[in-house]
């Protein structure tokens, strides 16, 4: 029987590791994804007309997103030197084009237009006929070149070697605030953030980390998921301290949310930490991998092989960065603006972790806020929730 039967058992052999090779080759591609450095830049929001305060766009998922956001582009020796700011959507005709995916900005082949206002031309000249980039930090440049404030450059040194900083020493008081960017994106993340608490006299530390721009880059040009990366926070914290300070607010969006959760629980220096804000945080990264592999449409075979080379690749348990399973090690006050329409850090696990540790954690959701776009859609409403948070540590 097992001799008739040979080309049968050979033929589905066969196509069993013809499907464990194409799920193997799946999740490298996803685990590449996830952990690699790259970053690019899309001018792919065309001005299709201005007008007195108003500027109509090609329509895209990020031009019909609400509220204040930024556009650059480049001039005409290929620097991205122009700079406008717009604001809330005052028409549109249609809807972003089918060829547009989750996450992705695409220009409607169709052109059809989404009017908004435009608030600001902050440099360089916006005509109709660009291809922009959208800027969800709002603002461009530097804490001074975008808001006026005085800012300090510094490097602060740390296990791989000197990492770039911004300081904005603010009222010199001895309770500063170390803001943490998120996976992919630069010390401007926190760009919108800085007039309110430079308002409240805080010193505000800036810190890059290991494979950012300017920073030292690792051997492996991967992204640890704030495994390694809390250690440049450290640093920071080492600094501040030795700057006067003796209270520390950590700020984090993102994964950047992940470094200071991590530093919580692993830094030496801890104790000087009194309160947290997290902008859509990953407050689990299993549960976080596993959206952004249903985003991209992901076998789910593919997506949990993917979960298990995260983890052997990085030498890491990702249980270890579940932190509703971890809510009894969490002591400090907690901001946390979150919400459903993150498509990439499901807002669930912060709702949960906020049930979980009602007694430190409030939270704050925008409707129509997407990932780390609360302060987008609600500037005011976002620096008073900061502000009052702030203030009532006393």
């Amino acid at each position: 029987m097992l001799v008739e039967n040979g080309p049968v058992l050979r033929a589905v052999a066969g196509l069993l590791a013809l499907l464990t090779a194409a799920t193997a080759g799946l999740a490298r591609y996803f685990l590449r994804g996830i952990l690699r450095v790259t970053r690019n830049t899309d001018y792919d929001v065309a001005i299709l007309g201005l007008g007195d305060g108003v500027v109509s766009l090609g329509s895209t998922l990020n031009s019909l997103l609400p509220g204040t956001y930024g556009l650059s582009w480049l001039d005409e020796t290929g620097s991205p030197t122009g700079h406008a700011m717009v604001g809330p959507i005052l028409s549109r005709d249609g809807d972003s084009g089918p060829e547009a995916k989750p996450g992705r900005a695409r220009w409607a082949a169709d052109r059809r237009v989404v009017t908004r206002t435009l608030v600001d031309v902050r440099a360089g000249e916006l005509r109709v006929g660009l291809r922009t980039a959208w800027e969800q930090y709002a603002y461009l440049g530097d804490p001074g070149t975008a808001h006026g404030l005085d800012f300090v450059d510094l490097m602060l040194t740390g296990d791989l070697g000197e990492y770039p900083a911004w300081l904005l020493p603010a009222g010199g008081g001895s309770r500063w605030v170390i803001a943490v960017h998120g996976r992919g994106a630069s010390r401007g993340e926190t760009m919108r953030i800085l007039p309110t608490l430079a308002a409240l006299g805080l010193p505000t530390l800036i810190p890059s980390y290991r494979n950012d721009i300017g920073a030292p880059a690792t051997s492996d040009n991967c992204y640890h998921l704030g495994d390694t990366e809390w250690q440049e926070i450290d640093a920071a914290i080492t600094y501040a301290l030795e700057q006067g300070a003796t209270e520390i607010v950590l700020y984090g969006w993102s994964m950047g949310g992940a470094i200071v959760l991590q530093t919580v629980v692993r830094s030496a220096q801890a104790d000087a930490v009194i309160a947290l804000i997290l902008d859509s945080p990953v407050i689990d990264w299993r549960d976080t991998l596993r959206a952004n592999a249903r985003v991209n449409r992901l076998p789910r075979p593919a997506a949990e092989m993917g979960l298990w080379m995260v983890q052997r690749q990085l030498g890491i348990d990702l249980d270890d960065f579940d932190w509703v399973a971890r809510a009894n090690e969490l002591t400090r006050p907690m901001l946390i603006f979150h919400g459903p329409d993150d498509a990439f850090v499901p807002w669930e696990r912060a709702l949960a972790l906020s049930k979980a540790r009602p007694d430190l954690i409030s939270m704050v959701t925008y409707e129509g806020a997407g990932h780390t776009k609360s302060w987008n859609v609600d500037p005011e409403g976002y620096e008073r929730e900061v502000r009052d948070f702030l203030l009532g540590l006393g």
